[in-house]
């Protein structure tokens, strides 16, 4: 934008200096007006750069030459307009009919009655005119080249940056689900072998101790047998909680999404802070699986949020589609149920009980929602 200021700047002066020149100094209303025609025509070019209005205006001006000889000083102002017009440079036949349009004029400013001096001066200016607008659209159309492939360059980058960020990711969760499954294995492997060997000695210590006469022999058989019990114990509560840690909620809730992506555009939220073991994780799973079970057979909607929110005292499970629903409202958990819902719902509230929530549905035109709220302190 600034260049063609300057070149018009240019233009502008360099007509209204001639004018001022060939008038002797003391312009007159015809002068003045060709200094105005040529002010007008450049911001009108500059604001609209349309081929067609800068064919008419040239043309415009070619015809006001032969009545009006002073508007000849007018043609380089038409001609960098009819040049800049379209800064696609390389479309060769609008160029080529903008360059016969600008010698058309130069043919006029041979045929027009004026003197040489203000023929030499309009031609002189007319190719600075075709100059400065040719120089300037390359100037435009390099910056635009630099500017897309800047444009496409950072694009690639970026895309580049994202697959990197998912690959990572990917190779990540693999690693971690390798894990989680190396733990679950080893926790089912310790308590098969090694906790099924434990208790098959903890028997025949019992069935030694029925026979033992020997009371000193009884008594270590006592010691043995309370260190196998306090081992037995300790062995249960590692692969408890190794099993615990081998469940994840987020990758759980993921997996029984899956099988309505297809349908439903699914949001899922999980802000877990705290470790939470196996029996909240399982019956929270199987919440959300009863729920989506539910919205797959019933649901006309084509969206679900699923969140699971960890708050100061308790833990909130909301499940919600934009299906088109009866308009009601009443709890899953009380023991009362008047028949409001199916199996889905009642296998909800079955396991919102079993760890000491509580859960509720709520629906009408907009949707269908399931809340669901466990303590985080309950009584086992």
């Amino acid at each position: 934008m600034s260049y063609r200021i300057i070149d018009r700047l240019v233009i502008w002066t360099g007509t209204a200096a001639s004018v001022f020149v060939l008038c002797g100094g003391h312009p007159g209303a015809a002068d003045i007006a060709v200094v105005l025609v040529s002010f007008i025509l450049g911001i009108a070019g500059e604001l609209k750069r349309n081929e067609q209005i800068a064919f008419l205006s040239a043309l415009a001006v070619f015809i006001a030459s032969f009545f009006i000889p002073g508007m000849a000083l007018v043609m380089p102002t038409a001609v960098y307009s009819l040049v800049i017009c379209n800064s696609k440079l390389e479309r060769s036949f609008s160029m080529a009919s903008r360059c016969g349009a600008v010698f058309a004029m130069a043919l006029a400013v041979a045929l027009v009655d004026i003197s040489l001096t203000l023929k030499l001066m309009t031609i002189l200016f007319s190719v600075l005119a075709f100059y400065l607008a040719f120089k300037t659209g390359l100037h435009e159309k390099t910056e635009e080249d630099l500017r897309s492939k800047y444009d496409n360059a950072r694009w690639d980058s970026l895309n580049a940056q994202k697959l990197r960020e998912e690959t990572m990711k990917n190779a990540d969760n693999e690693v971690y689900m390798a894990r989680l499954k190396e733990r679950n294995r080893i926790a089912r492997e310790i308590h098969d072998n090694v906790g099924h060997m434990i208790t098959r000695v903890i028997v025949q210590l019992q069935a030694l101790k029925i026979i033992n006469k020997d009371p000193g022999v009884g008594n270590q058989l006592e010691s043995v047998s309370q260190t196998l019990d306090l081992a037995m114990t300790s062995m249960r509560k590692s692969v408890h909680e190794l099993h615990d840690e081998s469940i994840d909620m987020s990758l759980g809730i993921n997996d029984i999404t899956s099988t309505i992506s297809d349908r439903f555009d699914v949001t899922v939220n999980t802000v877990i802070d705290s470790p939470a073991d196996n029996a909240l994780k399982s019956n929270v799973l199987g919440i959300i699986k009863e729920a989506v079970t539910n919205i797959a057979k019933h649901s006309d909607g084509n969206k679900v949020l699923i969140e699971v929110v960890e708050n100061v005292s308790f833990w909130r499970v909301k499940i919600h589609d934009n299906g088109n629903n009866p308009v009601r409202e009443f709890e899953l958990s009380s023991s009362d149920m008047t028949g409001e819902g199916g199996i889905g719902l009642n296998n909800i509230a079955s396991r919102a009980r079993a760890v000491g929530g509580r859960a509720s549905v709520m629906s009408d035109e907009k949707g269908f929602t399931v809340m669901v709220t466990i303590p985080k302190e309950r009584k086992d």
